[in-house]
């Protein structure tokens, strides 16, 4: 978003100059033989129906498929063009058009050497064989336009380079962008501009599908920052896709969800957008509504049809709903995709004639996202203040509301200990750690508490009028370790039990 367009005049006049040296490597990427150059962060150029540079590809010599119906790793499109990889090569036709596949002209560093490709919006991510990210920029545009860089991580879009997040085969790219989607939508039914620029990030799936770590451009090149799954980040997913900041999942029982997230939306951009967790419905100029917008159960393909792991979703146009969601799958015996607006309530099926290749699921009619959870966090903190026990049981990194029970005597109290990553520009580890995390932390107090508040316990009326001010919502900063958890307006230190 707009942070983003800072980094327009450092990247003209620095890593785009030609035969600019390569810098060292972060921890997290493997050297490569690329060189910094390319224009991606810088901004774009006005979209076009221009094909120059198509014809003087040479034509693929490989078999691909006609049409390009699914997002994923060795096949992938957007609105203009459809990619992908055969043996580290790739190729490309008009998304339009039946066949044509051209052989794309690559640098020799990835010539060959291609793992895996996502595209969406105007760039284009591929992987080489140490999962490094490498991206093309102007892939809605003419292929003469289209250039390569390994740059990733902070500075501004200037960093050494980073990997995909756990060496995923699971991993997919998004790009909200103010040219292609305009607006998006918060929690309070508000639409809010994209900004002055684009939100792109990798997400990944973690081996048992149970976490999303997603790594952005402008950020820190680690793999600090995590979007939860389902079910409080328990959920375990089989697939991901994620077009402009829309992620949709599905489990081995066929559960479908989706969420709109990503780290602006989040509310860890504080820099450049006001958040608010009151309510922000009818204000006339809305801050952007916390909590983020949280995952929604989509309706289960009929069970009458098999499906596979193979989902995609992609962008249809201006606004954060105009999504189309696809399942490859059969349907009496025909083979194609699933497919359906965001918000539709029903499924309907394509044919295309090709054979399944993804790995076929448990269809089953039942909701049975519950069924195969990933074990709680085992992050439970407690501890005592002026006669008050507080106590936090399964902290999770990404999970962004969590209860913080609070107890005096025989009276207990819960209000809600909001939490969300913060903004920073140094390499965080990932999960918890000895290292101190710092989140932007908010505690919500129930309303019903509030209204009553003299009838409470006096310990903990006094916690709440004395250290919160009575107030509904009051922000803190929030530290934690692996061993502790300090929430600062509280003046709490809980320590893991």
């Amino acid at each position: 978003m707009l942070r983003h367009a800072l980094a327009a005049t450092v990247l003209t006049v620095g890593a785009l100059a030609p035969g600019a040296p390569a810098a060292a490597a972060p921890a997290v990427a493997t050297e490569s033989p690329c060189r910094p150059v390319g224009t991606a962060g810088l901004a774009d150029l006005v979209p076009g129906d221009s094909t120059l540079g198509l014809s003087a590809l040479p034509p693929a010599t490989v078999d691909l498929p006609a049409r390009t119906s699914l997002r994923g790793t060795t096949e992938t499109f957007n609105r203009r063009w459809s990619f992908a990889v055969r043996d580290g090569r790739m190729y490309v036709k008009e998304a339009s058009a039946s066949g044509g596949w051209r052989t794309m002209d690559l640098p020799d560093c990835l010539d060959g050497r291609i793992t895996g490709i996502s595209v969406d919006d105007d760039e284009l991510v591929a992987l080489d064989e140490s999962g490094r990210i490498h991206t093309m920029d102007h892939a809605l545009n003419a292929p003469w336009t289209w250039n390569w860089t390994y740059r990733y991580g902070a500075p501004l879009w200037l960093g050494d380079g980073n990997t995909v997040p756990y060496g995923s085969t699971r991993w997919t790219w998004s790009v909200l962008s103010p040219g292609e989607d305009k607006v998006w939508r918060d929690s309070a039914g508000n639409d809010h501009p994209v900004g002055g620029a684009k939100v792109s990030h990798v997400f990944a799936l973690s081996p048992d599908g149970s976490r999303i770590t997603y790594v952005d451009p402008w950020l820190p090149a680690d793999h600090s920052y995590e979007m939860a799954t389902p079910h409080r980040g328990r959920f375990r997913a089989e697939a991901l896709s994620t077009a402009a900041s829309t992620s949709f999942v599905v489990n081995r029982y066929g559960d479908l969800y989706t969420r709109l997230y990503d780290f602006d939306i989040a509310g860890s951009d504080r820099v450049f957008f006001s958040y608010s967790y009151e309510d922000q419905r009818g204000a006339a100029f809305p801050k952007i509504q916390l909590p983020a917008p949280d995952w929604v159960r989509q309706p289960k393909v009929p069970s009458s049809g098999q499906i596979t792991d193979r989902i995609s979703v992609h962008k249809t146009g201006r606004g954060s709903d105009a999504r189309e969601l696809r399942v490859e799958g059969r349907d009496h015996g025909r083979t194609g995709f699933w497919h359906k607006a965001l918000t539709d309530p029903v499924w309907s099926f394509t044919e295309t004639g090709e054979p399944l290749r993804g790995r076929l699921l448990r269809n089953t009619p039942d909701d049975r996202s519950a069924d195969t959870l990933a074990p709680a966090s085992p992050y439970d903190y407690a501890g005592t203040r002026g006669g008050v026990t507080a106590r936090v049981d399964a902290f999770a990194v990404a999970v962004t509301s969590t209860p913080l029970l609070l107890r005096a005597g025989d009276r207990e109290l819960t209000v809600t200990l909001h939490t969300v990553d913060g903004l920073r520009q140094s390499v965080q580890s990932p999960g918890l750690t000895s290292q101190p995390r710092v989140f932007y932390g908010t505690v919500e107090v129930p309303r019903s508490v509030l209204d009553d508040l003299e009838a409470q316990q006096p310990a903990l009326r006094d916690l709440i009028r004395d250290r919160l001010g009575s107030a509904r919502f009051t922000d803190t900063d929030v530290v934690v370790t692996d061993r502790t958890m300090t929430i600062a307006r509280l003046g709490l230190t809980l320590n893991r039990t």
